[in-house]
């Protein structure tokens, strides 16, 4: 009798039981913020299983659902732009349009409860954002979404799967929202410690001028701390203050050494160490003078034309193949340059402008616009490419201005020599710096700043090993760096 009682007990359980199998399209979810606004995509996963995808199971130029089974949801808890244009704070049904021409199509959506691209209504898209794909390495099995390059003033929302990436670019309007809340929460402050914060964020973010305001305040209200003092230093560095910043990085160093703390003690004496610029004996012109007779001993640079194949990576994994043709000379140029599946084409050839897609001369406006096809675009490519791989050569230009005074300076763990570059007002307003190997006089860096943005703002390049073309040593990798971060940008390698 009880055995009895304890099944009719189970019997239910046992005839409710149902067997359910793994997803196979499970469900997946990435959520980051980036300053004030949380981002958040929700999709399913499928995978490959050996079958071709895109234009096979997903034909080309037809809407898909950007996952599997429910809408693959994109969530933005706040106001936002892509591609230019305002998104509301919402939730938005994710759809992309392949197409094996090279323009793929991403597409928000403000229905959200359809079963992938049933129902799908373009009358109820709020916006198409064109997009070109990257030809992906390695195939991605499983259908991945990620966030990338998560910045206080937005994110890439990243697709991968098969043997393509494609990329959509949200930007945010953070720093309008860090001025309104200063604005009205920092006058005054109800923390100094929230003038120090403020003052980090423009600075991490490129605004030194805002920092220099801000570290001021903070200054004449808190007490001394090595960490924020070290930070008001570096501010004070970068705004031009040389001499006040070695005073406060000096101080921050004694009070880092007060706390113990070894971890800020060895900043802070890398820091004065890299702050210490001597003058050199050497005046700048004998010093570019025998820059150029290392990379370029023959005087090749200004004889002939020059052939360089060019790899440029970038963070997201990309790789962008280019072929150069310089003509020094003559101010000629010739570009072949693979992007995706595009080969483009820009000439410039007895005072002659052109341009091909894919071997072909005639193309439409939109990709026109899209690759950016047209002449002053050209100019200007080539003005970059044979200024960064016409160096220290370059440096010989009219209108370029050399300041007389060499330094002996430590710059990324080296010491250099220091030259300033500007320009005369109708050739450039950029300040630049190149750095020498004291001993070779191999140019070994180069910094950057735009005039109007002032010090501490700007891009530097670090040049790794040497390739021989033409008779010439030229720097064989230029890995670039956003100045106010050390944001790694990406690395341009010459091909040998």
């Amino acid at each position: 009798m009880y055995k009895l009682t304890i099944l009719l007990t189970l019997l239910p359980l046992l005839i409710g039981a149902q067997f359910v199998a793994p997803a196979a399209s499970p469900p997946a979810n990435n959520t980051v913020q980036a300053g004030y606004t949380k981002l958040s995509i929700d999709y399913h996963r499928p995978n490959v299983r050996q079958r071709k995808i895109f234009g096979s199971l997903l034909p080309w130029r037809e809407i898909w659902r950007a996952g599997a089974n429910e809408n693959t949801i994109l969530t933005i808890d706040g106001d936002a732009k892509i591609g230019g244009e305002l998104v509301p704070e919402g939730a938005y049904a994710v759809f992309i349009i392949p197409d094996n021409s090279g323009g793929w199509t991403w597409v928000l959506n403000r229905d959200i409860k359809h079963w992938g691209a049933r129902g799908y209504k373009r009358g109820r898209d709020l916006m198409r954002v064109p997009a070109g794909p990257h030809r992906l390495p390695e195939r991605v099995e499983t259908l991945e979404y990620r966030w990338m390059n998560v910045s206080p003033q937005g994110a890439d929302l990243v697709m991968e799967w098969e043997w393509y990436r494609l990329v959509l670019r949200i930007n945010l309007p953070t720093d309008f929202q860090v001025n309104d809340r200063a604005a009205s929460e920092l006058n005054p402050a109800k923390d100094p410690k929230e003038y120090y914060a403020i003052a980090r964020y423009y600075l991490d973010n490129g605004s030194i001028r805002k920092a220099k305001a801000w570290i001021d305040r903070w200054a004449a209200n808190d007490e001394e701390q090595f960490g924020r003092t070290r930070y008001h230093a570096i501010i004070e560095y970068l705004s031009g203050n040389e001499v006040k910043a070695k005073r406060l990085m000096k101080r921050s160093l004694a009070l880092a050494k007060e706390a113990g703390n070894k971890h800020y003690i060895r900043m802070n004496e890398q820091s004065l160490k890299e702050w210490t610029r001597k003058r050199h004996i050497l005046p700048a012109d004998s010093v570019l003078n025998r820059s150029i007779a290392f990379h370029d001993p023959k005087g090749n640079w200004l004889k002939q034309s020059h052939l360089l194949q060019i790899a440029e990576s970038r963070p997201n994994g990309t790789i962008r193949h280019t072929r150069l043709s310089l003509f020094p000379h003559t101010d000629e140029f010739d570009m072949q340059q693979v992007r995706g599946k595009e080969k483009v084409q820009l000439r410039y050839l007895r005072n002659t402008f052109g341009y091909s897609v894919n071997g072909n001369t005639e193309v439409d406006s939109n990709t026109i616009k899209r690759l950016g096809l047209t002449a002053k675009r050209m100019l200007g490519m080539r003005d970059y490419y044979t200024y960064l791989y016409g160096l220290p050569m370059k440096l010989r230009d009219v209108g370029t201005i050399v300041d007389p005074q060499i330094y002996k300076v430590w710059f990324h763990g080296k010491e250099l020599l220091e030259m300033k570059v500007t320009y005369a007002p109708n050739t450039g307003k950029d300040v630049w710096n190149f750095y020498f190997d004291p001993k070779t006089f191999a140019l070994k860096a180069y910094a950057f700043y735009h005039e109007s943005d002032g010090p501490g703002t700007g891009e530097y390049i670090l040049l790794e090993d040497e390739a021989a073309v033409d008779r010439m040593i030229l720097p064989a990798k230029r890995h670039w760096y956003l100045t106010t971060q050390q944001l790694y940008l990406g690395t341009d390698e010459i091909l040998r």
